[in-house]
């Protein structure tokens, strides 16, 4: 029998066959031969969505930063400079948004070395550290962040880095288009503000009220959600980024019911607060509540439960969802990814894959708040292991690896993935959704 030779595969053909791997298959597949190596830098089909990966702390000699594979239960040890000494606030088409101890803020695609110099989130001391302003020059032009001089500023300024952006997130790819935004929800009102490639500064948006919990782009339009205060009702609101330097805001006429933040029993589970998530599938904007049990000694905390709403914006209605149709959801920090019931086979289906969604301050309890939430069967597994200390200060984040990349497509960012196999096994089974 004639068997082909692999390596004269029409070129059109390997490349489109590039199209549907995982970014670790794709570089498998290019080191296969030369013809296979220059099919896979070529960039004319769109790739196939990725797994996230989860973004964790640093090695304990803080030289690189661990990456956790769910498709391939491993992890990658990153040597990315820009990640050095940072907090995640939050990850988009494969950037991140990091802050360092003194508020210099950047967003970098950790596999390409790519970088936008932001600048710091406005205004960064107000309210917090008036009484030290004598001395933020010479705390904020220090060549070390380890002086004991600056101890009590710098114990200020750590406590900054990991809690004063809540989120950030862009509406468009960097990579693929140079007119994108970057918007934030800073500060203790956590005010949404936006930033565009040569602004000088942050624009805050000033027409939205206090207590905003997310914020997504949708449709040519942002939108956020504020947690429901005294009603018990969330409220979404719109706004468009355009010439305008202060943007009007809308209120959208819907009003969903949620428990708001206080403490109270659902379905037999008492749960003190809940934290709520806009996240888009099947074309419709939704609105995910999740509700949080802490301990009795309030150093831990349990998410309990989700609930998914599907908001019909033109109509002012919505409607809860008993699953959502076989998808896949990453959520925390990070713009949410949905995952198609038929993209990945290692993923779970009509599940929540979920981080910790506040700050790491105990090496007792770790990471302790993730895991996968099965709409189905209304039960959590673990997704990584919870008593693993991330040897950070801040929350684990979800990750898209972008494969749109010449330096990772040639091998180049490959050299540095020192990979091993974890020890722990995730539990990601497909199985058929009950009907």
């Amino acid at each position: 029998m004639y068997m082909a030779n692999w390596s004269d595969l029409p070129d059109d053909m390997l490349e489109y066959l590039t199209s549907f791997l995982p970014i670790q298959d794709c570089h498998r597949f290019s080191a296969v031969c030369q013809n296979w190596h220059i099919a896979a830098k070529q960039k004319r089909y769109s790739p196939a969505q990725q797994i996230p990966w989860l973004a964790l702390g640093e090695t304990d000699d803080k030289k690189k930063r661990k990456f956790y594979d769910l498709l391939e239960d491993r992890h990658y040890y990153l040597d990315a400079p820009g990640l050095r000494g940072k907090v995640f606030c939050g990850s988009s088409y494969g950037w991140l948004f990091t802050l360092d101890r003194k508020l210099n803020f950047h967003l970098l695609n950790p596999l390409t070395g790519e970088f936008y110099d932001l600048p710091p989130p406005p205004p960064f001391y107000e309210g917090h550290l008036d009484m030290y302003e004598h001395d933020l020059p010479r705390y904020l032009e220090a060549e070390s962040d380890d002086e004991e001089a600056h101890g009590d500023l710098r114990e200020i300024f750590e406590g900054l880095q990991r809690d004063f952006v809540l989120k950030a997130i862009l509406d468009y790819d960097p990579s693929t288009r140079s007119d994108f935004t970057a918007v934030i929800l800073y500060g203790k009102d956590n005010t949404p503000a936006f930033w565009r490639p040569g602004d000088d500064a942050w624009t805050a948006v000033t027409a939205l009220p206090t207590g905003l919990n997310d914020i997504i782009f949708f449709k040519g339009m942002f939108y956020t959600v504020q947690s429901p205060i005294k009603d018990n009702y969330s409220a979404i609101y719109t706004f468009k980024v355009g010439n305008d330097p202060n943007p009007k805001a809308t209120k959208i006429n819907l009003r969903v019911p949620c428990h708001g933040d206080h403490n109270y029993v659902i379905d037999e589970t008492y749960v003190n607060f809940q934290v709520d998530y806009l996240v888009i599938f099947d074309a419709k904007l939704h609105l995910v509540e999740r509700f949080i049990q802490w301990s009795d000694d309030d150093r831990r905390r349990l998410t309990t439960k989700f609930v998914v709403h599907k908001l019909d914006l033109e109509g002012s209605n919505y409607s809860t969802c008993d699953h959502i149709n076989g998808h896949a959801i990453f959520l925390g920090g990070n713009s949410p990814v949905v995952i198609g019931p038929s993209q990945f086979h290692k993923c779970m289906e009509d599940a929540i894959y979920f981080t910790d969604f506040v700050s790491i301050d105990s090496e007792l309890y770790g990471a302790e708040d993730n895991g996968i939430f099965d709409m189905i069967r209304n039960n959590t597994t673990p997704h990584y292991p919870h008593d693993v200390f991330h040897h950070t200060h801040a929350a684990p984040i979800w990750f898209t690896p972008n494969q749109w990349s010449d330096e990772y497509r040639s091998g180049a960012v490959n050299q540095q993935l020192d990979t091993k196999r974890n020890r722990y096994h995730s539990y990601t089974g497909r199985r058929d959704r009950d009907t």
